[in-house]
């Protein structure tokens, strides 16, 4: 009889992937996916730490869970707790120092090793981990047919970080920069096309920085037949070669980003019109300070080179308030950096120490309630930018996959355009996964409001 796996994915699309991944390694294995933890067997949490205190979150949440199901009828006994992503990889075996309902461990690079170290546990041992890193690991790579997700597809092309900004934790928890060989992507994306998929999203800690560290440590040779292997060539192939009606990629890393990259995407019409380019501050004290690489004029130039497309290229970034040391001088270069850009959209994070990282050593002189004070500020100026950036959309007819039921109306489906804006719209069932026009009717806050103005439109 085949077991369950009930799956709690956090954080970013690579932690969507890597879940994907470990479903698919684990169906192998005699596992189904379960929908609800109290019919699982196995629950894993795939975690990430981009956010505050997350180990102490997990802790938390499988207390939670164990609490649920303790209750819940017709439950022999509790499932096996297993913990992946970055917390799994940062914190390792205190992770059952704190915890001894966790029983398994799995790293960032032991997806594929996943179905041995379960099996390890019901051949009786108490406790299984794995959290090896090596820039020599293989890549999981996934059939088309295997995907869990429905509509959108992501391709793993870059895994690692070698930039060690000085308040992160990825390189630590997900290794050194590795390149899978360029030949195999547009292979995936190929087959995507063919099962379906109209969308894919490229997918690397950096992938700008793809090819960058040298060559890929696999069986396959070099990245293509002509040797080239910076990204943007990569995305001309995929772009010529795949078929695919749209394509996106994240997160890009300004040190590594340039014009050419912006040239590809003029020149190829499936490639969409959105670069997420997180700059973390507008001061160049405090980008010294973060171990960016590059300065608040050199951020700017790249945002210009993207300005100056031949498309309307949406930009959306990241910003980190209340670093060690930040001014009240080094905020106001962040807020004035914020409204020159005019992001479309913008993660703002107060910034919290992560173990291991260079800052996490800084005397944080900071004050909780000043980092709340301009967190709120900036938010309050973003809001403005970004309403002002979505009015811009009145009355337009634009481009949505249509991905599912809205979260905030039964009656109402949702998806995004090229550009990766949220539209929500009535729209019948039969049009899911297909791509739309929808005229903008209405502004909201982070997302726009439409009415269909065409059937779905072809592809393939």
């Amino acid at each position: 009889m085949r077991k369950k796996v009930y799956f709690e994915t956090y954080g970013c699309q690579m932690n969507v992937h890597d879940s994907e991944k470990a479903t698919y390694v684990l169906s192998e294995a005699g596992y189904d996916l379960a929908f609800e933890p109290a019919e699982a067997d196995l629950v894993l949490l795939n975690t990430c730490m981009v956010r505050e205190k997350a180990a102490r979150k997990v802790y938390a949440r499988i207390n939670e869970l164990k609490r649920e199901l303790s209750r819940a009828a017709n439950r022999p006994g509790l499932p096996i707790f297993g913990v992946m992503g970055c917390v799994a990889q940062a914190e390792a075996d205190r992770l059952f120092e704190r915890s001894k309902d966790i029983k398994l461990v799995v790293g960032t690079q032991a997806i594929p090793r996943l179905p041995d170290l379960v099996e390890q546990l019901e051949n009786g041992f108490d406790r299984a981990i794995d959290v090896r890193l090596s820039k020599e690991a293989e890549f999981l790579e996934l059939q088309a047919e295997s995907r869990q997700t429905k509509y959108i597809a992501y391709i793993t092309i870059t895994e690692g970080c070698n930039k060690f900004c000085s308040f992160c934790i990825v390189p630590f928890t997900r290794g050194r920069e590795r390149s899978r060989p360029a030949d195999r992507i547009v292979a995936e994306a190929k087959a995507l096309l063919e099962q379906g998929y109209c969308e894919i999203h490229l997918l690397g800690q950096n992938v700008n920085s793809y090819g960058l560290s040298g060559r890929y440590h696999g069986n396959s040779g070099p990245f293509d037949a002509d040797g080239e292997i910076t990204f943007a060539r990569l995305l001309e192939r995929v772009a010529e070669e795949s078929g695919i009606p749209r394509i996106k990629f994240t997160t890009s890393y300004p040190r590594d980003f340039d014009e050419e990259i912006v040239k590809v995407m003029d020149a190829h019409e499936n490639l969409c019109e959105w670069i997420h380019l997180p700059a973390q501050a507008g001061s160049d004290r405090v980008l010294r300070a973060m171990r960016r690489g590059y300065t608040r004029r050199e951020y700017l130039d790249k945002i210009e080179a993207i300005k100056s497309s031949k498309k309307d290229i949406s930009i959306t970034g990241d910003m980190i308030v209340g670093f060690p040391g930040e001014t009240a001088e080094d905020f106001n270069e962040t807020m004035s950096l914020v409204a020159e850009v005019g992001y479309d959209g913008l993660y703002i994070f107060k910034y919290s120490p992560r173990p291991r990282t260079p800052a996490a050593t800084y005397t944080d002189s900071i004050p909780e309630e000043v980092k709340t004070e301009r967190f709120l500020k900036l938010q309050e100026l973003q809001d403005r930018i970004q309403r002002l950036r979505y009015e811009r959309y009145l009355g337009r007819i634009v481009e949505v996959l249509v991905e599912g039921a809205s979260s905030r109306s039964s009656s109402d489906y949702t998806g995004h355009t090229r550009c990766h804006k949220v539209v929500n719209f009535p729209i019948k069932a039969e049009a899911l996964g297909k791509l739309v026009k929808v005229r903008i009717a209405e502004v909201k806050s982070h997302s726009l409001y439409g009415e269909v103005n065409h059937p779905p439109l072809e592809f393939g």
